[in-house]
């Protein structure tokens, strides 16, 4: 048995523009034998839509850089992901990203405390270490 929406049917669409007359367009119907082939097709478990990718963009930790780890004198830790090369660590970067993460965390501090030890670590193993926050 045929429900309502599958009989064919005729739209009209009124056409927009000089002579405003009207166009009759076929809305698309399906057929009994194209409805009966359809669920053939899904009890056998095949998928009758193609699957969409995912639009979550989602990174493997293979692609996580070095996280710079910073100690402040009031206890503060922060801990943030570099963009740098293993070969040659970018200090500057992490001391200015972890100011950044110090200050977001107090925006009321005024003057930020010293930085009293900094570090590389990568998978749970120190890459390099400074303390002070200063030249090697």
């Amino acid at each position: 048995m045929r429900k309502a929406s599958e009989k064919p049917l005729l739209a009209l669409i009124e056409a927009g523009g000089v002579n405003d007359m009207p166009v009759i367009v076929p809305v698309a119907a399906m057929s009994d034998t194209l409805i009966e082939a359809i669920k053939t097709v899904k009890a056998a478990g095949y998928r009758v839509s193609k699957p969409r990718k995912s639009k979550i963009f989602k990174r493997s930790k293979d692609h996580v850089g070095p996280t710079f780890v910073a100690e402040f004198a009031d206890g503060t830790t922060t801990r943030m992901s570099v963009f740098t090369s293993l070969e040659k660590l970018d200090w500057d970067r992490g001391v200015r990203l972890s100011q950044a993460a110090y200050q977001s965390r107090h925006p009321d501090a005024v003057v930020l405390p010293t930085i009293i030890s900094v570090h590389f670590e990568q998978d749970g193993k120190v890459l390099a270490q400074r303390n002070g926050g200063g030249a090697p």
